[in-house]
Parts: C-alpha cells; structure tokens; sequence
C-alpha cells in the first residue's frame, strides 16, 4: 500500500513538472492590462494613456489597469506592489498562473526591461506565492538576458505573477519581457523505481527484524 501511495505521489509529480507555465503562448496565464506573446516571450508595458493619440502603440490595443486590480490578481495586499510612499504604484501590466510544484523544484527565466519614464521608478517585478520582488526600476534596470531563480520550499500548488507598473504618475511606458520559463525536473522515471525498491526493501528489512525480536 505504502509503495503504491509512493507511485502514486510521483506520477503526481511527473505531471505537475509538465503543467509548468510557459512564455510561447499567453495559454494557461491569466492577463491583465497591455499584454502580448511574441517571439517566444512574454512581453507587458505600462501603455499609453487610455484614449490617448498613442493608445492605437499599445502592443495589444490594452491600456493598462487599475494598481488596486493588480494587487487582487498577483495575489497581495494593498500597497504591497509600491516600492515605498513615494513611490506609489498607479497602473500596470500583469500575467499570473497557479501551477503544481513539488519541494526542491526550482523556477527560472530570464527577462530584460526598458523604460521611457525620465522621473519617477517604474517598477518591474515578480511575485511567487505572494513574496514581491522587484526585477528592475528606472534607475536599475539591469542589463540584457538578466535571470531569475527560486526554488520552492514546499509542495503543491504555487502562484507566480509577472508585472510592471507606472510609479506617481501615468506617463513613461515600462516595458518588462520574459521568456524561458522552466522548473527542473522531478526524478526520472529510472530513479524513481530504484527509490521504491529501496523503501520497499527497508520495510521488508524491518518486518523481518521485528518478527526476529519478537515485536
């Protein structure tokens, strides 16, 4: 019964390394203001003014959401998408999915952002399981093919949020991509059998030593 639970649990784990999210589609996200899929990657911006002259620029068509909008979406507390009083989010892009990890599994991407903004720190960031991180601001906007990395603590489901907002004003497109999404493979199927032989061969070992003892 234990070993078959065992099988069970890994094939689980197989599946969910399949079900990671992936940037050549906007398949599987959910998308939330100016939001497109090109070239293999996944690519937002803060956008033109809505109804604006230059909102037709827009790579989607979109304008840019509400910030209170993309805090309920990437999962967060109010506030908690601003890098500090001064520099409040007003308006953003954001994706977000929810997939099935298993502890030890690590996330990665790359990503690269530009701006327009000339003033204030337009923000870009990710959020994994409601923990904000920031990728690059105006003033540190790292350079070409930076990457990303966390590995998961737990297993289950996990939520992952992509973003970039306009700080203070509504001016300045942000533009965050992201491409290469991947999680690291759970054992492979070889090495799972050998570690269900193993447990099953240490159970059988303890059996064997209890009805010795008498137990």
């Amino acid at each position: 019964m234990k070993t078959t639970t065992l099988f069970f649990s890994l094939a689980l784990a197989a599946a969910a390394a399949q079900a990671a999210p992936s940037t050549a589609s906007l398949a599987g996200w959910n998308a939330y203001g100016d939001v497109v899929s090109q070239s293999g990657a996944i690519v937002l911006t803060t956008a033109y003014l809505d109804g604006g002259p230059d909102q037709p620029f827009n790579l989607s068509g979109q304008s840019a959401v509400d910030i209170a909008t993309l805090e309920g979406a990437a999962g967060v507390a109010p506030y908690a998408l601003d890098l500090s009083t001064d520099e409040y989010g007003t308006e953003g892009s954001l994706v977000q999915q929810s997939f099935a990890v298993t502890a030890g599994q690590t996330l990665t991407f790359s990503w690269s952002f530009t701006t327009q903004e000339t003033q204030f720190e337009d923000r870009a960031f990710v959020v994994v399981d409601g923990q904000v991180l920031t990728l690059a601001t105006r003033s540190a906007p790292g350079g070409a093919g930076q990457s990303f990395s966390w590995t998961f603590d737990h297993g289950g489901s996990a939520t992952l949020a992509l973003g970039v907002i306009d700080t203070v004003d509504y001016l300045g497109v942000s533009q965050l991509s992201v491409q290469g999404i991947e999680v690291s493979a759970v054992p492979e199927p070889a090495s799972v059998l050998m570690l269900a032989a193993g447990l099953a061969g240490v159970g059988a070992a303890r059996r064997r030593r209890q009805r010795a003892g008498g137990v």
